[in-house]
């Protein structure tokens, strides 16, 4: 029976309308707690005011619908006031959604929030700097996706390239390490580096992202592309596949995911560099052949 039920996040609730949501009163008892078309107030769920609610698994793409829908009019509200701390906590919580469950369609809902995003940055770009340095307690694959994808549109809008573009690249962005979300996550959150099996292992996450979505979501090869490439090197050194012909989006994407790795992630074996440190390395990759020098100079024009 309680398989039947999924359990559902309080910080969500208020976007549950047109879904019933269930309570558990007994073990495997479950009852209606909020019928259809009605919506919980905020004041019982800022103060909890509520029993541990869930929805029936047969709603949940719906359920998936209105969260997505919540928290696109809470960005665009965000973006309107200003708010830039509060348009990333909230894409923070509609990744972190989207990409617990990528398998099941869940990544098509998202071309509609980079249109919010490019819309509502395309006159303001030099915020996306800012939206990308906006520190969080906990450092994830979402923290890192978010900063990536801002700043591929912050190049995106110092490089003139048309509003459609960027909104595929900035989606490209964002989910060039949805494939993570099917490795193990002792792997993934290792406190160490990794052992050579186990980087083989983690080796498979642009496979997997490419399988995601272009084969599942059918989200478009060019949005695959930064997934599938983002670890390869022109001079055949990276990986999958040891691709030296890279297409542009995955060469970029390839490019800023190193930079902000290096200027965010602390690893047990190395700190987070400063910019200006991470840069004067990237330049040594270019030099080396790894990275082509006249998209590398362009990413660092947009950093200015």
């Amino acid at each position: 029976m309680s398989s039947h039920y999924i359990p559902v996040r309080s910080s969500q609730l208020r976007y549950y309308i047109r879904v019933p949501l269930y309570h558990e009163p007994a073990p495997d008892v479950f009852q209606l707690y909020k019928p259809p078309g009605l919506e919980i107030s905020e004041l019982r769920v800022s103060e909890g005011l509520h029993p541990r609610l869930h929805i029936q698994q047969k709603d949940r793409m719906t359920a998936a619908t209105e969260v997505h829908k919540g928290f696109n009019v809470e960005i665009a509200r965000s973006i309107d006031t200003g708010d830039v701390s509060a348009v990333k906590s909230a894409l923070c919580d509609l990744v972190s959604e989207t990409l617990a469950e990528p398998r099941a369609g869940m990544l098509q809902a998202l071309p509609g929030t980079m249109d919010i995003l490019v819309s509502g940055y395309s006159k303001q770009p030099g915020i996306l700097r800012t939206f990308a340095t906006i520190s969080n307690q906990d450092y994830t694959t979402v923290i890192h996706s978010i900063n990536v994808m801002a700043l591929t549109l912050s190049f995106c809008f110092h490089t003139g390239l048309t509003l459609r573009e960027t909104k595929r690249l900035g989606l490209g962005a964002l989910l060039h390490d949805v494939g993570k979300s099917e490795i193990p996550s002792d792997i993934l959150q290792a406190p160490r580096k990794l052992s050579t099996e186990e980087f083989e292992i983690m080796k498979s996450h642009p496979a997997i992202g490419d399988r995601l979505i272009r084969d599942i979501n059918r989200l478009g090869d060019d949005v695959a592309q930064g997934a599938r490439e983002h670890h390869e090197k022109l001079d055949g050194s990276g990986y999958p596949k040891g691709l030296r012909k890279i297409s542009f989006n995955g060469q970029l994407i390839g490019i800023i995911d190193c930079y902000e790795a290096l200027t965010n992630e602390d690893r047990p074996y190395r700190s987070a560099m400063e910019p200006l440190e991470t840069l004067q390395l990237l330049k040594r990759d270019v030099e080396a052949g790894k990275f082509d020098r006249d998209l590398f100079e362009k990413f660092c024009y947009s950093l200015i």
